[in-house]
């Protein structure tokens, strides 16, 4: 137990002149001597006796039921990991001392009941289990934790009216009732008042600065951090993220045949009879059997395999829109060679869709970086990853990384100059760079005294990241790392080791520098918990599936 802070004994001094007429000189000296003593749940005053004191026992006594009855509360996430959405009251941060706590975060502020969280323990499962489908979220393999500030990043800044759809579906005349009813619902399960006159605000942007009297603060050069990084993580074909956007017929084909619908197996046929054409601005336009294009590129030893990255332009800051997978495909440049080069003033190379469209094309200097990918982690392409073959371009966004692509045709027309990433409506850049943090829940359990490892991504597209950072005590103070002559071709994947000192709540933000001078638009924050010892399995939540309830365990980032 922590002793209480020095506002305790300040009132034990308080208290003792107050009362010295029934007592012994004595008494200030000893209550003011013993109150710094004094731990949580010990007889308030110490052993000191003074007239009325059995009711400032029941008055504390009072309180610790509250303290009881309103203990945050702790959930089990459906992959094990232990959560505590608001954190443990361990000392009374107020000057006013007449309990051990007043419970303020869960009694008074209700923080329990307030955020997303709070009714949808996962906002993953929560979006994907709409009968409308929304581009998928999770990335099993990443372990990003969907908010609604990234629902935000994405819906506000393409033109949505974001605060008008949630309100709609909160209250709207098929839900309202079970929304107040259910959940107990209201303005502030989702807002906060603030005090500044800028009137209701996401609680969810506002919490930390809520809780702050339990976060602890820990300056950067007392963290004792310890970080690496590398680019040489992969992932599997089938752990390399896939929005799955369900624009027309093609998508609609390929997310009804994809594991997460149908599980159909693709045609061999479609792979045998699929045709590139390539024309435009060049000498000799041909079409061509895709197998006989791989089958000669492999005979002349062009085909390339290499780990490569993969980031959609709106991947949110926390968001899973990023991955890195091994690719096997034949050089754009190649299929141009076989067309007898190109003719004067050709200026763009523009990737054909199989339903004739084209999303986007690149600019002539880019084409060294162009591939016809048709196998991933060694795998031929299955329907999400757009079987039989995909356009990929390095250090471009996902948005020329067409699907399905059945040609590439040569212009002249010169291409707009392409920026990577996403230009909120105010435009500022809210995603370049993206530093995020992955694996780590909010409100996470680890454990006092042990080590614990913070993972995740930080990217800037085309650009080189040359620095990452990290605080602990609300971005006043940080702890920087210089980051090598990295290759903008792969992701940098990091750790960052923390060890808690004691129990308590901190929260890790983190931000990134590229060589450009950006800074992150939005540092990505997450808030941990630790604890000297484990919650009992009935004061655990088990929401939804779990492999095993039984095994109640700390996390320690590498191995749960």
């Amino acid at each position: 137990m922590k002793k209480p802070t020095k506002y305790g004994a300040a009132l034990g001094t308080a208290v003792a002149l107050s009362v010295a007429a029934f007592t012994v000189p004595a008494f200030a000296v000893d209550s003011a001597a013993t109150a710094a003593g004094l731990v949580e749940g010990s007889e308030p005053d110490g052993d000191v006796q003074y007239p009325g004191k059995e009711f400032v026992i029941d008055h504390y006594e009072y309180w610790d039921q509250i303290a009881e009855d309103y203990a945050p509360v702790i959930k089990m996430l459906p992959n094990g990991k232990l959560v505590q959405p608001t954190p443990t009251e361990y000392k009374m941060p107020h000057w006013q001392w007449q309990s051990w706590t007043e419970s303020y975060n869960t009694y008074w502020l209700d923080a329990d009941s307030r955020g997303c969280n709070s009714c949808h323990t996962d906002l993953n499962d929560t979006v994907m289990g709409m009968h409308y489908m929304h581009a998928v979220l999770p990335s099993p393999s990443l372990e990003t934790y969907s908010d609604v500030t990234q629902c935000i990043s994405c819906h506000r800044d393409n033109g949505d009216d974001f605060g008008n759809l949630m309100h709609g579906m909160h209250y709207n005349s098929r839900t309202q009732d079970k929304f107040e009813d259910n959940f107990n619902g209201s303005c502030m399960s989702c807002h906060t008042a603030t005090g500044d006159g800028e009137g209701l605000k996401l609680y969810e942007e506002e919490k930390y600065h809520l809780l702050k009297d339990s976060i602890d603060q820990v300056k950067a050069d007392e963290i004792n951090g310890k970080f690496s990084y590398t680019q040489d993580k992969v992932q599997s074909m089938k752990e390399l993220y896939s929005y799955d956007f369900v624009h027309g017929y093609y998508d609609h084909m390929r997310y009804a045949c994809s594991d997460l619908k149908l599980d159909l197996e693709m045609p061999q046929s479609m792979m045998d009879e699929w045709t590139i054409t390539i024309d435009g601005n060049v000498n000799e336009p041909y079409t061509a059997k895709l197998v006989d294009l791989i089958a000669e590129a492999e005979a002349e030893g062009v085909v390339v395999t290499k780990p490569s990255k993969m980031v959609c332009d709106l991947n949110p800051i926390g968001g899973a829109g990023i991955g890195q997978t091994e690719i096997t495909g034949i050089p754009v440049s190649w299929l141009f060679e076989k067309a007898g080069g190109f003719k004067d003033d050709t200026q763009t190379i523009r990737c054909i869709r199989a339903d004739g469209s084209s999303k986007n094309g690149i600019d002539l200097s880019m084409l060294d970086k162009e591939y016809l990918v048709y196998k991933m982690g060694g795998e031929f392409l299955d329907a999400r990853r757009g079987y039989p073959c995909t356009n990929w371009v390095e250090t471009y966004d996902a948005q020329v990384f067409s699907k399905q692509c059945n040609g590439y045709s040569a212009e002249t027309k010169a291409m707009k100059p392409r920026v990577c990433g996403q230009v909120n409506q105010e435009g500022l850049l809210v995603n370049r760079p993206n530093a995020t943090i992955c694996g780590t829940p909010e409100g996470l359990i680890v454990e006092t005294g042990k080590p614990y490892t913070f993972q995740g991504y930080v990217d800037a597209y085309d650009l080189h990241v040359t620095k990452i950072e990290f605080s602990m005590d609300g971005g006043k103070t940080w702890d920087s790392y210089d980051l090598a002559d990295t290759d903008t071709s792969k992701w940098i994947w990091w750790e960052y080791e923390f060890t808690p000192a004691t129990h308590g709540t901190y929260v890790l933000s983190v931000r990134a520098t590229d060589e450009s001078g950006n800074v992150s638009y939005k540092n990505h924050e997450v808030m941990i918990n630790a604890k000297d010892e484990l919650p009992t399995s009935d004061q655990v939540l088990m929401p939804g599936a779990y492999d095993d309830p039984t095994v109640i365990a700390f996390s320690d980032g590498k191995n749960n």
